[in-house]
């Protein structure tokens, strides 16, 4: 009795066709793809000064309180001292007698942590460490802004001399603009000082 003979064409087709089986099964075996929670942006916020046992900036997942960042520099607070939520980029400063300041970082310090600039608040020295700027246009802004008040939008800038369309358009990534809040700005727009808290008493969070 002769065997049958199997040609090349035809097993091929099986090697295929049994490629393709075990394929199919792995693929249903396999656990369906669920792609990676997004990892929210982190909140920087840059604690100093003479009362601050470890100064520095500091990392947290949302926006902290202004007790927990203290806390977070080794500093205790009073259990009322709560207030609104830090924004990335805020700068806390508490000198000796505990008084605190809380401010906005300065511009070279925001564009390291990859931070825009908020240009109602900026100063010269903040604008000219953006690429592209300078002190000359860092002064003009200043003065601009001083003259006719804050900028209500980002597209506002195009009326300083010296920025047309494609500077505006690489400045765009390095500034925000933020209406005031609460009267920050003064007549003319001028900056006032930053929010000053009552002196409390600090010590560290071993006592």
């Amino acid at each position: 009795m002769r065997l049958r003979t199997f040609r090349w064409e035809q097993t091929g087709i099986l090697v295929l066709l049994g490629a393709a089986l075990l394929g199919l099964y792995l693929y249903r075996e396999s656990p369906p793809y669920r792609p990676p929670s997004p990892v929210p942006p982190s909140v920087f916020v840059e604690i100093l000064g003479e009362g601050v046992l470890s100064p520095g900036v500091y990392a947290f997942d949302r926006e902290p309180t202004l007790a927990e960042a203290l806390l977070r520099a080794g500093m205790t607070a009073p259990p009322r001292e709560e207030g609104q939520p830090l924004p990335s980029g805020s700068r806390v400063w508490v000198d000796q007698a505990g008084r605190v300041q809380v401010g906005r970082m300065e511009g070279a310090r925001l564009l390291t942590l990859g931070l825009p600039v908020e240009l109602n608040t900026a100063t010269a020295r903040d604008l000219e460490r953006l690429p592209g700027l300078g002190p000359e246009l860092a002064r003009r802004i200043v003065a601009f802004r001083e003259e006719r008040g804050p900028f209500r939008r980002l597209e506002d800038l195009a009326q300083v001399k010296g920025i047309g369309p494609q500077k505006l358009a690489r400045l765009a990534a390095h500034l925000t603009v933020a209406p005031p809040a609460g009267g920050g700005e003064g007549e003319g727009g001028r900056r006032q000082a930053p929010r000053q808290r009552p002196p409390f008493p600090m010590s560290s969070s071993g006592e």
